[in-house]
C-alpha cells in the first residue's frame, strides 16, 4: 500500500513538474513579449497559457508513425 502511494504522490509530481515546464515559457512570452507589442491584449494566468498548451498541442499535432511494407 506504501509502495502504491508513492507511486501516486511521483506522478502527480512528475504532471506538476511537466505542466511548469511547458506553460511557463509560454507565459512568459505571452506577458512580455506580446503584451508590450499589442497594446490591445491582456496578460494571461499560468493555468490560461497550459490551457494554450494544450490547444497548439491538439491542433498542431504532427504524428510520428510510420508503417512498414512487407
Amino acid at each position: 500500500m506504501t509502495k502504491a502511494i508513492g507511486t501516486l504522490i511521483a506522478a502527480l509530481l512528475t504532471v506538476l513538474l511537466y505542466a511548469v515546464i511547458t506553460a511557463l515559457p509560454i507565459m512568459l512570452l505571452w506577458n512580455y513579449c506580446l503584451v508590450p507589442a499589442i497594446p490591445s491584449i491582456k496578460l494571461i494566468t499560468f493555468w490560461q497559457a497550459f490551457g494554450v498548451k494544450i490547444l497548439f498541442g491538439l491542433l498542431f499535432h504532427v504524428s510520428q508513425k510510420t508503417e512498414t511494407k512487407k
